[in-house]
């Protein structure tokens, strides 16, 4: 049995910087959120949110003037298409094959081909017209430093909403799979196409742009130090750089999507393994 959605996961953590990808982009996580990263799943555990009144008391403890109601959520305007490919999968023009149904191509919003390698698993994920949703930048997350209860928690300072999404997780052969984004016939104005029935294929469209297939996950930066005994932890520096992207905690994975025995305690080269642990540690357990 493949556990798709972890191998998925990992996946993506790996191939973009400061980026997690979201398996149910249908079912998002709310700007403001904060929890951890479930080791066994890599599914993000929400534990509250920072715009809820019970979060505004853990606030009011350390800046009485500052109130999260002031600070609501801001929409950027529309990027490019995301196109975002691991290791393993190519991109390559459109070509939907001499068997595919007729189809009106030439009015797609979205068209290519992804070549995938045989011999491990590799992901794609499109994301039309992606807009990003962010808690408002050097203003929020400063103060949110001072709060003893995020130690070693995760924060989610933004996501990106989109119109349209399409996930696609490889079954280890070579293969080639097209992929369009075609006006529908009925309905809601887009819909996908693609060559492939495959049960890793997972596509969706949202005419209100609420679904959410990346998001960003930061940590407190556990490096600020008192410069002598009894000396107050100096506040971080005006703007957002003392919240970084942290250690998710999970082991690294096979092909399938379970811990990958190489890097157990018998086997992992012992540098490695040093350095992955410090750098977890000092987030989780901070």
């Amino acid at each position: 049995m493949v556990r798709a959605e972890r191998k998925y996961i990992d996946l993506m953590r790996q191939t973009t910087s400061g980026l997690f990808g979201n398996w149910d982009p249908e079912s998002p996580i709310k700007v403001g959120s904060y929890g951890h990263f479930d080791l066994d799943t890599t599914r993000f555990t929400v534990l509250g949110n920072i715009y809820d009144a019970e979060f505004q008391v853990l606030l009011d403890a350390v800046d009485g003037r500052f109130k999260m109601s002031d600070y609501p959520p801001e929409l950027d305007p529309v990027e490019q298409d995301m196109i975002i490919t691991s290791t393993g999968a190519r991109k390559q023009p459109f070509n939907p094959g001499a068997d595919a149904k007729k189809e009106n191509f030439k009015k797609a919003s979205f068209k290519m081909n992804f070549r995938h390698i045989p011999g491990k698993r590799s992901t794609v994920l499109i994301v039309h017209k992606p807009r990003l949703y962010h808690v408002p930048r050097n203003k929020v997350l400063e103060v949110l430093y001072r709060i003893p209860e995020l130690n070693g928690l995760f924060i989610i300072p933004s996501i990106y909403k989109c119109r349209a999404w399409s996930i696609y997780l490889s079954s280890k052969v070579e293969e080639t799979v097209s992929v369009a984004l075609l006006p529908s016939k009925v309905g809601f104005d887009l819909e996908w196409w693609s060559n492939s029935d495959s049960d890793f294929l997972r596509q969706g469209t949202d005419k209100d742009g609420f679904a959410s297939p990346l998001f960003t996950a930061k940590q407190k930066l556990p490096l600020i130090r008192r410069y002598m005994r009894g000396m107050p932890v100096p506040d971080p520096e005006p703007g957002d750089k003392f919240w970084i992207d942290g250690c998710p905690g999970w082991e690294p994975v096979d092909e399938d999507g379970y811990d990958d025995p190489i890097w157990e305690e018998d086997y992992e080269p012992p540098v490695a393994r040093v350095w992955r642990r410090i750098m977890c540690k000092s987030t989780m357990q901070w």
